[in-house]
């Protein structure tokens, strides 16, 4: 149970850098958790090699 704990804690973590990594990049936060939580470093890995969107600004 408490090996359980542990890789849900790291996996919040890596979601957490994905979604940090995804605002940076100007694309949702959701989407970059997501690949950081599901996917680990692999995630963040590819959140890196994704293209950045243009942000808008006059929305």
């Amino acid at each position: 149970m408490q090996s359980l704990t542990i890789v849900f804690a790291i996996a919040i973590v890596f979601g957490a850098l994905g979604a940090y990594l995804a605002e940076k990049k100007g694309r949702k936060h959701y989407e970059g958790f997501l690949l950081g939580f599901l996917f680990g470093f692999l995630g963040i890995i590819l959140e890196l090699f994704l293209p950045s969107k243009k942000i808008d600004k006059n929305k």
